[in-house]
């Protein structure tokens, strides 16, 4: 039986994938880029890794990530970790909740 950290893990990775890459019409959660979804003492910490180090869509992709996440769970931050991408500090900041 999965304790509650792992039902809202489950609820959240469903949540991830009502999310399409525009670019592909795929879902996020069939693309290479989610790497990992955490939840932590803080809220939830999502890990990405964009196709290209200078990805133009990772602004829009984490935005429709993090509003999926919220409707999830509501009540928790969100935090981004972005792996490999230009702007990977802007776009920590401009996402991340904590």
């Amino acid at each position: 039986m999965k304790n509650e950290p792992e039902k809202l893990k489950d609820k959240i990775l469903a949540a991830l994938g009502s999310v399409r890459d525009p670019s592909t019409g795929m879902q996020v959660t069939d693309l290479p880029l989610l790497d990992k979804l955490e939840i932590d003492k803080k809220g939830i910490i999502i890990t990405l890794t964009p196709s290209s180090n200078v990805c133009p869509l990772i602004f829009k992709l984490g935005n429709d990530m993090k509003l999926a996440a919220q409707k999830a769970a509501p009540d928790l931050p969100i935090r981004f970790i972005i792996n490999n991408h230009r702007l990977k500090d802007e776009v920590e900041e401009t996402l991340s909740d904590y």
